[in-house]
């Protein structure tokens, strides 16, 4: 009973260090150049969506003193400032962002004082501009518009698409 028990137990071992040896293999990862050079290709993806949506509206906001935040913009300025939770004037913009589906792109808020605009492209390219009014120590609509809108290409880099094979290879995915 004993030589059984040592010959499983060598088995176990022995199947337990090749299943260990097979996959000490590493992953593969995306190389920092990689990772920065595709934080510079959204951030100017997300450009061309917001420059085709003030432009579809005809809206002159580059010109007229508006400043723009992103969603994080906003929740790093209400911490910043203590991180009220009944902040108004963050919680009425917030709502903007969460309250919409999928999107192209990241939505921006642009404000000025008093006035802003809430803009996005959906799923399917239409551009939506938001009017907002500061009423009341919050940001309310005032009016909502659609339009069509050009269509935004979004193109893979050359290290992306190496890493996607490898990785595939990798995890067996065909």
């Amino acid at each position: 009973m004993k030589k059984v028990m040592t010959i499983i137990g060598l088995l176990f071992l022995i199947l337990s260090f090749n299943s260990q040896s097979i996959s000490a293999e590493t992953p593969p990862k995306l190389t920092s150049e990689c990772i920065e050079k595709g934080k510079e290709r959204d951030k100017e993806f997300n450009k061309r969506i917001m420059e085709d949506i003030i432009s579809s509206f005809k809206l002159d906001i580059d010109k007229s003193g508006y400043a723009e935040f992103s969603n994080d913009d906003l929740l790093n300025a209400n911490l910043m400032y203590g991180g009220k939770v009944d902040d108004t004037y963050y919680n009425s913009l917030n709502q903007l962002f969460e309250n919409i589906g999928s999107t192209v792109g990241h939505p921006r808020v642009y404000i000025r004082p008093q006035n802003g605009y809430f803009l996005y492209k959906e799923t399917d390219n239409t551009n939506v501009m938001v009017k907002l009014k500061l009423e009341n120590e919050k940001w309310v609509v005032v009016e909502e518009k659609k339009k069509s809108g050009k269509q935004i290409e979004y193109n893979k880099l050359k290290c992306e698409e190496e890493y996607l094979k490898k990785r595939n290879k990798y995890h067996n995915i065909k």
